[in-house]
């Protein structure tokens, strides 16, 4: 009785007069554009907010324009600053790159929870990483900060998550989570070019329009991959990313990047690239600074030793001293370049360390 009322009084309208009006109040959309509530209340009513997106297909200058409509969340003042940005003004000409930072960052780590509705498909955002992986916290604190200030969708920290028998690994996690939102569903259908019941770590995205973007976009876009998906590896002088079911596609782009890969087949496929041009793109990105970021670049401007003579006496005595103290051979390369300013190869160090 008190809804049949609510409804005669005008405090409650149904879900269809609630568009039209949410519809007249917005006016029309421009030329290839569609409206999205950008939040839902219960029942997949939408909220007061709206975004006018792109219908498909979907382009670079498409996106650039739609990202500088879209109104960002304020950002905190000491993370622009601990991320490099000067000023708010820095932080608005990078919003696009932050949006393909995400982009990458979305296909790598990222959990995607789509919510199916007939009224407005829908999809919440997660984020959650170990807590023992030092690049963790400052990933998660960036990306975070990518999707705030590119769709200006709320995302933020949750409390960490407990140690689980359900997960992979065996320690707390950090955790974010963005609200559930229409505009996040585009992202995974037009941008991504998914499919109702295709995953991205098993169905390969339809992006082809990032071969016709910028060159700063896409190397935005591998760096969120990544920091998701990628290492460098010391005892090999490489860096390493993860690529199936994507492995053409992202070699094409890092081949427009002017850093040339080769696909590694093991359980899952991996692109490997030179340690000196995966830091020339960057690989990693500058702005979060991660010890993956670091160690890649103590690669990169470490030198060789002459090829085809004995490594001197000093350096053999240093390996030993270095494999006493560490678990792995890449450990042990990683620390050398770094002690020496030297590098030397996995299977060199592993012939002395055990000798």
């Amino acid at each position: 009785m008190n809804n049949v009322r609510a409804f005669l009084t005008g405090r409650k309208r149904s879900f269809l007069t609630h568009i039209r009006a949410e519809l007249d109040r917005l006016g029309s959309p421009e030329p290839h554009s569609q409206f999205l509530p950008l939040h839902l209340k219960p029942r997949g009513t939408p909220g007061d907010s709206w975004v006018q997106v792109p219908k498909p297909p979907v382009t670079y200058e498409i996106l650039d324009d739609f990202i500088h409509r879209v109104t960002p969340i304020q950002t905190v003042e000491m993370t622009m600053l601990d991320f490099g940005f000067a000023s708010i003004q820095d932080v608005e000409r990078e919003r696009t790159n932050l949006f393909g930072h995400l982009l990458g960052a979305i296909i790598g780590d990222f959990g995607k929870g789509l919510r199916s509705s007939t009224k407005f498909p829908s999809m919440r955002l997660s984020l959650v990483l170990s807590t023992n992986k030092p690049n963790s916290l400052r990933f998660g604190t960036f990306a975070t900060f990518c999707a705030n200030v590119s769709l200006g969708l709320g995302m933020h920290r949750m409390n960490n998550l407990p140690i689980s028998s359900t997960r992979y690994g065996k320690s707390e996690c950090f955790a974010w989570n963005s609200p559930t939102s229409p505009l996040l569903a585009w992202i995974f259908y037009d941008c991504l070019g998914l499919k109702t019941g295709e995953t991205t770590t098993y169905n390969p995205v339809r992006m082809k329009w990032l071969l016709k973007a910028p060159p700063e976009f896409c190397a935005h876009f591998i760096q969120g991959l990544a920091e998701s998906d990628g290492w460098p590896d010391p005892g090999a002088d490489v860096a390493k990313v993860v690529s199936s079911p994507n492995t053409k596609l992202f070699k094409a782009i890092l081949e427009n990047l002017g850093c040339p890969s080769r696909v590694d087949h093991q359980k899952v496929e991996l692109l490997v690239c030179n340690s000196e041009e995966a830091f020339r793109l960057p690989f990693f990105n500058p702005r979060i600074h991660s010890n993956l970021y670091e160690d890649l670049e103590i690669l990169a401007h470490a030198r060789r030793y002459p090829e085809r003579r004995r490594l001197p006496q000093q350096t053999i005595g240093l390996i030993r001293e270095i494999a006493n103290n560490s678990e792995t051979i890449n450990e042990v390369c990683l620390q050398l370049a770094r002690t020496t300013g030297y590098k030397v190869s996995g299977h060199t160090v592993k012939k002395y360390a055990r000798s």
